[in-house]
């Protein structure tokens, strides 16, 4: 994921940008508040930003990322000032991830990302990741709460799970407020950068799940 010659662009989009007034799901995406946030298919540079928000080091401890993945400063920066609603449409890279911009309608900012995904067994995860303003201030239920509401209530799915390396107590927490709840899984999971992790497990499930009129993951299971 490169965004080395983009900061030009960057800066002109950010001084026309504009709040995406969209506020429903339909074919081109997803869109659902919660919180102080919007979530939303996100637009190439809502995308590229809430990419920017993940690639501090304190975020790469637990996501471990490829470097070609990161988002190295001074572009993080420049990123994370994007405002909401600038860019093209964007499309996926996974086709197995269907991911949410999470965006702070107060400060006019992207603060992170949420996602729904096939796990390592195929079967549906959550996950996602604030930019480092949003952290430690109690977002993160709000995150994971739009993670299990994504796959509950836009997808479909009965049942989503959750993993978290056990060192990582700030998440365990979140989730948990969320209404997640510990479950039994592999007590060990690899990051993409081949980093081992202990592993704990967490999950949801509801009986009568709904879907939207969003896009749909044809490749997810209940």
């Amino acid at each position: 994921m490169a965004f080395a010659s983009t900061a030009p662009l960057v800066r002109r989009l950010t001084r026309r940008g504009r709040l995406m007034a969209k506020r429903a799901c339909d074919r081109h995406g997803h869109a659902f508040a919660l919180g102080r946030f919007l979530f939303r298919t996100p637009t190439a540079w809502e995308y590229a930003a809430a990419v920017a928000a993940g690639s501090d080091p304190a975020a790469q401890r637990w996501l471990g990322w490829l470097p070609i993945a990161i988002v190295a400063e001074p572009m993080r920066t420049e990123l994370l000032e994007v405002v909401p609603g600038t860019g093209p449409d964007w499309s996926a890279p996974d086709r197995h991830s269907v991911d949410l911009v999470a965006i702070d309608l107060t400060a006019r900012r992207c603060a992170g990302l949420v996602s729904v995904h096939a796990g390592a067994d195929g079967s549906p995860e959550t996950g996602g990741f604030l930019a480092p303003a949003y952290r430690g201030q109690g977002f993160g239920r709000d995150l994971f709460a739009a993670g299990v509401l994504l796959g509950h209530e836009h997808l479909g799915l009965s049942r989503i799970q959750a993993g978290a390396d056990v060192a990582n107590v700030a998440s365990a927490r979140s989730l948990e407020a969320a209404g997640l709840r510990r479950v039994g899984g592999p007590p060990r999971y690899t990051l993409p950068n081949g980093v081992a992790c202990e592993a704990q497990w967490f999950q949801h499930e509801v009986g009568w799940p709904r879907q939207c009129a969003g896009p749909q993951a044809s490749w997810l299971s209940v």
